[in-house]
């Protein structure tokens, strides 16, 4: 195979998805303790320190799901000069 990753077997795969679901899992877990967390201080009152969380937390959220639908990066040299038109000229009136 040329430069890159190889593609992982059936086994392999199923391994790095459970254990990328576990990760996940584990992260959610946290950032539902965060929010509760916040949710009983924004009732308290201390709204400053609440709606930051809350930014945070809905920052890494998003950054989270922006990055599994991860870009392949296109490919350098010839492929974009291929991918123009060629033009075709006009036939001389006779």
């Amino acid at each position: 195979m040329p430069r890159g990753k190889r593609r992982l077997g059936g086994h392999e795969l199923v391994e790095q998805l459970n254990a990328a679901v576990a990760q996940l899992i584990k992260e959610n877990r946290k950032l539902k303790r965060q929010v509760e967390k916040l949710s009983v201080r924004a009732t308290s009152g201390a709204s400053g320190v609440v709606d930051r969380g809350l930014r945070g937390i809905q920052k890494r959220v998003q950054k989270a799901l922006t990055t599994t639908t991860a870009r392949r990066k296109r490919r350098g040299g010839t492929a974009g000069a291929a991918a123009t038109k060629k033009t075709t000229r006009k036939r001389r009136a006779a």
